[in-house]
């Protein structure tokens, strides 16, 4: 009776989309490539590597300015914060994060390390959505 009801329940996973690896087949990456005219999009593909070409050639359509470094995500959740500095010259930088401080911390680190200033942050992005938050 036991193997029956196991039986069962494997079946019934398997039909509603429930079989073993199905979350790893579902797997999406975002990505976002900045530009100084901050106008990059967040794309998403099944892989990181996917999602980072994707990312950049998406900037390439809209901007000269293209970073060539996107920042990716797999966890949807996440928030990219989107900053640009003036001092020693124009740079944008993103960061993924899983709250807004989280993000704005790690994109205000990429540009501390590099020795940048007079910085603004631009907007934050949704991974899940692309749209602004």
């Amino acid at each position: 009776m036991r193997k029956l009801l196991i039986l069962g329940l494997m079946l019934a996973g398997m039909c509603i989309g429930l079989t073993p690896g199905s979350a790893l087949a579902q797997q999406r990456w975002a990505a976002i490539d900045p530009n100084s005219e901050v106008s990059s999009s967040v794309v998403w593909a099944d892989t990181e590597d996917k999602a980072r070409e994707a990312a950049m050639a998406s900037c390439k359509r809209v901007s000269k300015s293209c970073a060539g470094g996107p920042a990716s995500t797999n966890t949807m959740s996440d928030i990219f914060a989107v900053m640009c500095c003036t001092q020693p010259r124009l740079g944008c930088a993103i960061y993924a994060g899983s709250d807004r401080q989280d993000a704005l911390n790690g994109v205000k680190k990429i540009f501390a390390d590099a020795n940048y200033s007079n910085c603004t942050l631009r907007h934050y992005l949704s991974a899940g959505t692309g749209r602004k938050e």
